[in-house]
């Protein structure tokens, strides 16, 4: 690979980012935070593509139709194709966001605990209360789940199952990028008929009192309605 390759390599590298970071897609991989990082590093990479692009080689030769040691000089290894494995899949393959496999596969992991600071009584309300699925098992877990007892709640999330025939509303949870991916979930009670397998719904319905993570139970929720909803632009909490 010569250096006129490598600099068009680097350019193809920052064109995915651009493209990823200026749409949506970037929020499959890392957090929302992580945007304008992507972008500008997108433009140092073609920045850096057209600098190499048009540097002149030392002794006046190109890289490539100069003699034999200039040439060498800007050989860079062929494992430098392997650069461009990742920018061909987003384009071609296009990932999807983590989803039910993976929490599927991290039922058994530890629940984040509640977070140090006092959590307060749900606003009052007339409807339902809009409740992120890890804030409403915190909620099952403190004070005997005092603050979401013989409430409405409205949690939103995709389907996922387990072996026993179960489904749960779940949410997955990331603090830099999907490499860290979390999962919480909570059980949906006397609602017969699971929807499909990864799709988004909001169930409302009430806590099953007395269960709680970490305890001899999942967290439960005895639904009254399930609909069903687009997946948001950003899957991840």
């Amino acid at each position: 690979m010569t250096r006129t390759t490598q600099a068009l390599v680097i350019g193809f590298l920052g064109a995915v980012l651009l493209r990823l970071s200026l749409g949506d897609g970037y929020l499959r991989y890392v957090t929302g935070w992580m945007k304008w990082p992507l972008v500008a590093t997108g433009v140092v990479l073609l920045g850096l593509t057209v600098w190499m692009l048009l540097r002149p080689a030392p002794g006046g030769h190109d890289g490539e139709d100069g003699d034999d040691h200039d040439a060498h000089d800007h050989k860079v290894p062929a494992m430098t194709w392997l650069a461009i494995v990742p920018g061909v899949i987003v384009f071609v393959a296009s990932p999807p966001s983590l989803g039910a496999y993976l929490a599927e596969r991290r039922a058994d992991d530890p629940v984040a605990a509640a977070p140090d600071a006092e959590i307060l009584p749900l606003p009052a309300s007339d409807g339902p209360v809009d409740v992120e699925v890890a804030e409403f098992m915190w909620r099952a877990g403190v004070e005997d789940g005092a603050t979401i007892k013989d409430r409405d709640i409205r949690l939103t999330g995709f389907v996922s199952t387990d072996e026993n025939g179960n489904w749960y509303v779940t949410r997955i949870a990331i603090a830099c990028c999907a490499a860290d991916a979390s999962a919480s979930r909570v059980r949906v009670e006397d609602y017969d008929e699971a929807p499909e397998r990864d799709s988004w719904v909001a169930v409302t319905g009430r806590w099953v009192e007395g269960t709680a993570p970490g305890g001899k139970s999942e967290t439960a929720i005895e639904a009254a309605s399930v609909e069903p909803r687009e997946a948001p632009a950003n899957t991840y909490q």
